[in-house]
C-alpha cells in the first residue's frame, strides 16, 4: 500500500524535513558524495558588493558577518580593502569581532594589498590574479613567465606575512592553452606553496562535466594541493558544475547569498547548502533554518529584491494557487503527508508554512477550502459559480485575491449581494 507508513520507512524522505528522489541513492549516483563534508566559503561581502548598486556600510559588514556565522558558515571573504577606507573599517570591525568562522581578505597579487589585509587584522586571505592568456597579454601585457614570476612572488610575500593564502586565478576556464595552466600552477605550487587553490569558471562558460574533468586533471597536477571551486551563473550552471566539482573531490565551494555577485551573480549559498544537504547527503554544517532570516537580511541590506519563486527562499515558493495542486496538497495532508507539493517543509529553512490562495488558477477545492474556513455552505452549482468568478476577478487584476474580495463573491453568488 503507498501511503504514509510505507513512505516513512524510505531513506530518500523525512517526516517534517524533505521528500526526494530514491534515483539520488542509487549507488553509481551516490558513490562520489557518500559520508562528503564541503565547506561553504561564502562571498557576500566581497563579491556580493560587487553587484551594481550594493555598497556595505562598515555597521552593516557586520551585521551580515555575525548573521553568517551564527549560520554556521564555515568560512567568510569580508571584502576587497583597495576599495576604500569604509571598506577597510568594516573588515577591521569583522575581524575583531573573534568569530567561529575563519576570516578571509581578498586581495589582488600585490604586496600593498596583502599589507592592507595585514593591517586590517586578518591572517587569511584569497589573492586572485587573472589565467586567461589572452587577457594577460593583450589587458595586461603579461607574457606567461611575467604571470608566473607575478602570482608566485605574490603568494610567496603572503605566506611571509603569516596569512593563509587561498590563490584564485580568476577566468581559468576561458583559456585555451593547458602548458599555460600547468606551468604556472605547477610553479606556484612547488614555488609558493599557497594552502588551496580556487579552481575559478569566472563567467559561467564551463559545462557541469567540464568541470568535474578540470578538477580532475589539476587533481592529477597538484595532488598535494586542495582544490576550491568559485564560479558564476551566467549560463545556468553554477549549481550544477558545484555538484561535479563536489563529485571530484571538491571540498570547498565559494557562494553569496541570494546568488549575489557580478552580472549574474554567484552561486547562492542557500541553493548549494540545501542541495548538497538534501539531494546528495553532504554534510555543510549550516544550520538551515536561519537561511530565510539571513536572506531577509541581506535582501534589506542590499536593497535587492528576492522573486517570490527564487529556489529556497523565495516568499511566494509555498504559496498554492492552481487548482490541482491545491486538490492534491489537500488530500495528502488528509492522508497525513506532510510534504506534498514541494521538496521540502517550509520550516526546514525558516519559511512561513503553506498557504492556499485565491486567484486566477484556483479550483473548486481551494474554493471549498475558503469556503469552510469562512464557515459558508454552498451547493456545487454555487460553488462552480464562485470558482468562475475567482477566476475571473484574478485574471483582470493580475494579483491574488483578498479575502474581502472572496467574502463579496461569495455574497453576490449566495445572497445575491
Amino acid at each position: 500500500m503507498y501511503d504514509i507508513g510505507r513512505l516513512s520507512q524510505q531513506p530518500n524522505y523525512r517526516a517534517g524535513k524533505w521528500w526526494m528522489s530514491p534515483f539520488n541513492l542509487e549507488p553509481e549516483v551516490a558513490a562520489p558524495f557518500a559520508g562528503q563534508t564541503v565547506q561553504l566559503h561564502d562571498v557576500t561581502l566581497r563579491d556580493g558588493e560587487q553587484t551594481v548598486g550594493v555598497a556595505y556600510s562598515p555597521e552593516e559588514r557586520v551585521e551580515i558577518a555575525l548573521a553568517l556565522d551564527e549560520l554556521g558558515v564555515p568560512r567568510i571573504e569580508v571584502g576587497l580593502p583597495p576599495v576604500s577606507e569604509e571598506v577597510r573599517e568594516g573588515m577591521r570591525r569583522v575581524a575583531a569581532l573573534g568569530l567561529k568562522a575563519g576570516v578571509y581578505g581578498f586581495a589582488r597579487t600585490l604586496r600593498s594589498d596583502v599589507d592592507m589585509v595585514v593591517d586590517c587584522g586578518l591572517s587569511r586571505v584569497v589573492l586572485q590574479h587573472i589565467m586567461n592568456p589572452y587577457a594577460c597579454e593583450s589587458g595586461y601585457g603579461l607574457d606567461r613567465q611575467k604571470v608566473k614570476d607575478r602570482v608566485v612572488k605574490g603568494v610567496a610575500y603572503a605566506k611571509e606575512q603569516g596569512l593563509e593564502t587561498v590563490f584564485l586565478g580568476w577566468d581559468l576556464t576561458r583559456g585555451d592553452d593547458w602548458e599555460f595552466i600547468e606551468d604556472i600552477y605547477s610553479a606556484l605550487a612547488s614555488d609558493a606553496r599557497p594552502d588551496a587553490i580556487a579552481v575559478v569558471d569566472t563567467f559561467g562558460v564551463a559545462n557541469p562535466r567540464a568541470v568535474g574533468f578540470l578538477f580532475r586533471k589539476l587533481s592529477s597536477l597538484l595532488p598535494d594541493v586542495p582544490l576550491e571551486f568559485h564560479t558564476h551563473n551566467d549560463m545556468c550552471m553554477a549549481n550544477a558544475g558545484i555538484i561535479e566539482a563536489v563529485a571530484a573531490g571538491c571540498r570547498v565551494v565559494h557562494t553569496a547569498f541570494n546568488g549575489l555577485g557580478d552580472r549574474t551573480g554567484n552561486a547562492a549559498t542557500e541553493e548549494v547548502a540545501v542541495l548538497l544537504e538534501l539531494g546528495h547527503g553532504v554534510s555543510t554544517g549550516i544550520r538551515l533554518k536561519g537561511l530565510m532570516h539571513v536572506s531577509l537580511m541581506v535582501e534589506n541590506i542590499g536593497r535587492r529584491t528576492v522573486p517570490p519563486n527564487k529556489p529556497i527562499v523565495g516568499r511566494g515558493l509555498f504559496d498554492f494557487e492552481t487548482g490541482i495542486d491545491v486538490d492534491l496538497h489537500l488530500k495528502f495532508a488528509a492522508a497525513s503527508f506532510d510534504i506534498t507539493m514541494q521538496a521540502f517543509h517550509p520550516s526546514l529553512v525558516g519559511q512561513d508554512p503553506v498557504k492556499l490562495v485565491l486567484g486566477k488558477n484556483s479550483g473548486s477545492a481551494t474554493v471549498e477550502y475558503f469556503l469552510d474556513r469562512h464557515g459558508i455552505e454552498a451547493d456545487a452549482e454555487q460553488v462552480k459559480e464562485i470558482t468562475e468568478r475567482v477566476k475571473w476577478q484574478g485574471r483582470i487584476q493580475h494579483a491574488l485575491l483578498t479575502d474581502s474580495q472572496f467574502l463579496r463573491i461569495c455574497r453576490e453568488v449566495l445572497w445575491n449581494g
